[in-house]
């Protein structure tokens, strides 16, 4: 896209040669590309003996086909089938037929034919698993509803395979090694002694919870967060009271906090939000030793963001983490508290695992009989899950830094609207943008925006909608105008699409879209 003019030229490609824009190098020969097709940056194309590409396909960056080589002597048509798709680095040998709707991880080396609905990877690619439609078991079918999804799950090859050794074990599935290893390196990350994993955050909330014993006594939380904050303490046996949110980064309001402690509150739960920090987290801290109460922190977004060198989730006695599919690292499903307390850490391994003390050997793997003290939860992750995590652990820094970059671009092109106040690092802090959340001016503009969007086909969404106007917590007396705050900064806020290598192109669509929207809004004016 020329951000000049906005008009495309398309490439002057000669045989051979690389274009002025350093794109793409092919022999044009018997090339066939149909419409619609992907080619990502430097891919090499050896078509003197016939490519067939189907509509839709993508091809990643640095990826080369031959339809001719001289390892064996070997020529044939390499036809890629509608959808299918393959990863960066990706090499294809002659005579290669890839299926439709099949996918080929990235770095792979593809020398046999590919069916249809297929995943394969590896070097040679071997199969992964099958790609099945809606109405077959219920599982995903590829859909091109969004030009660019709102995230993508970024993964590598040893996550894979880190996967695949648990499973080619065929044992402690359940209870194996890799969740302590997990545990462990967490705890490392983190600073803290303790690390315990659950199948999911909104588990490690309860347990948390349920640990400093919430039973018939208030919790302060914000309205302004995902409901699971909330519903956990209800689920405990606490009651949630909701306190407004602060404008600058979106965490609880030190001085609506204060207003909303009596002599019932149990503890205050910090969230903070979208991969930045709760500005006013020392506040907190101080407003909770001064009371008495416990901080706990909801760090689901910002695992490894530093305020004042200090990390959030370690500002209170007790944090939870997520790892759902769109966090900062993901098991898919999964989550965490980390903590200092060795009381509370006893107690949450309690409640995740039926009240079963944990005499350090396995249950799966013993036969002696193991006491139970309490009535618990079977909140485990499993083995397959922490190896994951694990893994993607192990590419945190990387990951950061794809994000970080990517919404630097976005702020220094969306900072020349004055409409739009762009998310970035609070003072004395880092941010690592879990989500890309802008502000507008008002709740019809950013309505309008969001319905520009969709209509080109870039999805957003509103995080959050406030939990206290939830159907359920208005049956609880909750009302709309009890926190005028916290809904006025719902009703201007949008999130934008932010994932670990979003392309530039994605960006760039982006960027023009809402400049289109910017632009027509002052012709209507």
């Amino acid at each position: 896209m020329d951000d000049e003019n906005n008009n495309w030229q398309q490439p002057e490609i000669k045989n051979r040669e690389l274009n002025k824009y350093n794109w793409l190098v092919l022999h044009k020969e018997n090339l066939k590309l149909s419409r619609n097709t992907d080619i990502g940056a430097f891919s090499l194309l050896d078509a003197s003996e016939s490519i067939s590409i189907g509509e839709n396909v993508k091809i990643g960056s640095h990826c080369s086909l031959y339809s001719r080589t001289d390892i064996d002597n070997k020529k044939g048509k390499i036809i890629l089938e509608k959808n299918s798709s393959l990863g960066s680095h990706c090499v294809v040998m002659p005579g290669i037929t890839i299926g439709e709707n099949s996918i080929v991880g990235a770095m792979s080396f593809v020398n046999k034919d590919i069916p249809a609905n297929e995943v394969w990877i590896g070097s040679p690619a071997k199969f992964l698993k099958k790609i099945m439609n809606n109405n077959n078991g219920g599982e995903i079918k590829k859909t091109n509803q969004w030009k660019i999804p709102l995230f993508k799950t970024e993964w590598s090859e040893d996550n894979v395979e880190a996967v695949n050794k648990v499973i080619r074990r065929g044992t402690h599935w359940a209870a194996g090694p890799e969740i302590e290893e997990f545990e462990k390196k967490l705890a490392e990350f983190n600073g803290v002694k303790y690390a315990l994993t659950f199948n999911s955050g909104t588990s490690a909330l309860f347990a948390m919870y349920k640990a400093i014993g919430v039973e018939g006594k208030e919790v302060i939380v914000p309205s302004f967060t995902f409901i699971a904050t909330a519903n956990a303490i209800i689920l405990a046996g606490g009651i949630p009271i909701f306190a407004e949110s602060e404008e600058e980064t979106l965490g609880l309001d030190a001085e609506d906090v204060e207003r909303k402690i009596t002599a019932n509150t149990k503890a205050i739960v910090a969230l903070h939000y979208a991969g930045g920090v709760s500005k006013d987290i020392e506040k907190l801290k101080e407003i909770a030793n001064k009371h008495n109460i416990h901080l706990l922190e909801d760090n689901a977004h910002s695992l490894g963001v530093r305020k004042n060198g200090k990390l959030c989730g370690t500002f209170g006695i007790a944090s939870i983490l997520s790892f759902c599919q769109n966090k900062l690292i993901t098991t898919g499903e999964g989550g965490a508290v980390i903590t200092d307390s060795q009381h509370l850490y006893e107690k949450m391994k309690l409640i995740r695992s039926h009240g079963r003390v944990d005499n350090g050997q396995d249950y799966f793997s013993t036969t002696d009989e193991m006491e139970y003290l309490e009535v618990g939860h079977n909140f485990r992750m499993s083995s397959m899950n922490a190896a994951l995590g694990s893994s993607q652990l192990n590419h945190f820094n990387e990951i950061m830094q794809s994000r970080i970059s990517s919404a630097s671009y976005l702020n220094q092109k969306l900072s020349e609207f004055k409409d739009i106040e762009v998310p970035k690092p609070y003072l004395n802090s880092n941010h690592f943008y879990q989500m890309y959340t802008i502000k507008l001016k008002n709740k019809e503009n950013r309505d309008k925006l969001q319905k520009h969007l969709t209509e080109n086909k870039i999805m957003s969404r509103i995080y959050y909608s406030p939990i206290h106007l939830t159907k359920f917590y208005q049956k609880k007396k909750c009302k709309k105008g009890e926190l005028p705050k916290t809904e006025e900064i719902s009703n201007r806020i949008l999130t934008l699409p932010m994932y670990p290598g979003i392309p530039k192109e994605e960006l760039d669509l982006i960027i023009n879209s809402i400049k289109e929207f910017m632009q027509r809004g002052r012709e209507d004016a």
